[in-house]
């Protein structure tokens, strides 16, 4: 089974469950605890207070019972425009810093009245420091709603979005527009009024209760709570899915870097003689193909060890290896990188130089025919060993068969001249012979021929 699989099926059971989780939360709301906000007598440093509004004779209002806002009111007969008013304060120390009534929605009134007034008036009064003064008492906002007496039967639940400003306030001030609407957000005085034919009548309120009531958060912030926590949650699931992704390219990239690393690793030990460290057969053959594909000019060195079954009959196959691998290390050590170095087996070797001449490379065969000679092979039994050598150069319009043949039999002349020495073939048939018969010329008519 895929892997991914699983994790498919864990994020459509996470999915289906935060659809269910946010079904709920929607509905959820209307279930959340409520803010509310209670004027009473008892609260510490209440203070609500009666008046009287308007203009003409005295009236009489006074308290029937203060703790539980039970007060009466009674007007001459000769009642024009005139008011009782029931006050609270709902400003602490400072006058101009007062509640925030806006973040409640709804006020809820319970009163019990007895008259026969036609309404009552229920007034917020907001300090706005923009035009209200302390020194004059009717600046603060004055926002208000009536309500019909008749509709005191019972509890009155008011939206605070019924509240108006009235024209008359507003152009005592002189306010623009933008400053005219409804504002709770700095409310110093709560206010009922009397409104109505109130002469010679006797009326009797009983506030029973006073509430403000709002929501701790509004159904807008709830709802765009829940659409920011969605949000959230996708950004965070789509970044750990790019994370997650970036992490598996990167495993994958090392992945296809470690195979290539190893594909490169067996690649080189398929190509390298494992006793010498240089390229084995199929390695030579593989470089010589590279260069036959660019068609470049090169030429061959053939090296041969000298009487090397003596070296192995003296010393065993232990010391031959030794050998070996000394002869390796002073060819790698003195040839440049761009040449393809090799066993051919046994005790022979192939060197290819791209470039260069057949001057050059007789000179590197003598360098590396002295560089051997010098050389202590087995350090602690000294060994004399010497080796011969075979220089020959390819064309364009030559393959390197032909090249590697032609070295091999100059190879096959150094060695039956003595051994220890490097005899070059050269394109007009002359052969040169350096090291052990120096001076020696060897002409070439079919098969090798001394020439002194």
């Amino acid at each position: 089974m895929d892997e991914s699989t699983p994790r498919k099926s864990s994020h459509s059971t996470a999915l289906l469950i935060g659809i269910l989780l946010t079904g709920l939360a929607v509905a959820g709301h209307r279930f959340l605890p409520e803010r509310r906000l209670a004027l009473e007598s008892t609260k510490d440093l209440a203070n609500a207070f009666l008046m009287q509004s308007g203009d003409g004779a005295p009236a009489d209002i006074q308290w029937i019972d203060q703790s539980r806002f039970h007060f009466a009111c009674q007007f001459p007969k000769a009642t024009v425009d005139q008011g009782c008013s029931f006050g609270y304060q709902l400003h602490s120390a400072k006058v101009d810093q007062g509640t925030d009534l806006s973040r409640f929605h709804t006020l809820n009134i319970g009163i019990r009245y007895t008259g026969k007034a036609r309404y009552l008036r229920v007034a917020i009064r907001t300090f706005d420091p923009r035009f209200s003064r302390l020194e004059d008492l009717n600046s603060p906002k004055y926002n208000f709603v009536n309500i019909p007496s008749r509709d005191l039967a019972r509890p009155v639940a008011i939206n605070l979005s019924e509240f108006w400003v009235p024209e008359w306030w507003i152009a005592q001030y002189d306010l623009p527009r933008s400053q005219s609407q409804p504002d709770l957000s700095n409310a110093t005085i709560f206010s009922i009024d009397l409104r109505g034919d109130l002469a010679e009548t006797h009326h009797d309120i009983q506030i029973d209760r006073i509430e403000f009531v709002g929501d701790w958060i509004s159904a807008e912030y709830w709802y765009l709570g829940i659409l920011c926590l969605w949000m959230i949650l996708a950004t965070t699931y789509g970044i750990s899915q790019w994370l997650r992704m970036r992490r598996k390219h990167r495993e994958q990239r090392r992945k296809i870097h470690d195979l290539e690393s190893e594909k490169e690793k067996y690649r080189q030990l398929s190509t390298l003689d494992a006793l010498t460290n240089v390229l084995n057969r199929h390695g030579i053959e593989r470089f010589v193909e590279t260069l036959q594909a660019t068609r470049s000019a090169a030429s061959v060195i053939v090296i041969d060890i000298d009487h090397f079954k003596r070296v192995n009959d003296q010393r065993g196959h232990y010391g031959g290896d030794r050998v070996l691998r000394k002869m390796g290390e002073i060819l790698r050590t003195h040839t440049r990188n761009g040449d393809g170095l090799g066993r051919w087996g046994g005790e022979e070797f192939v060197l290819v130089c791209p470039g260069a001449s057949l001057e050059k490379a007789a000179e590197l065969a003598e360098k590396l025919r002295q560089r051997i000679m010098q050389a202590n092979f087995i350090p602690d039994d000294p060994l004399p060993i010497t080796a011969s050598f075979g220089v020959a150069a390819s064309h364009a319009d030559q393959n390197f068969e032909d090249a590697f043949r032609q070295a091999d039999e100059a190879l096959y002349l150094a060695k039956s001249r003595g051994r220890n020495c490097v005899v070059a073939a050269a394109d007009d048939q002359m052969h040169k012979m350096t090291g052990a018969r120096k001076s020696t010329w060897a002409l070439v008519s079919g098969r090798f021929k001394l020439h002194k």
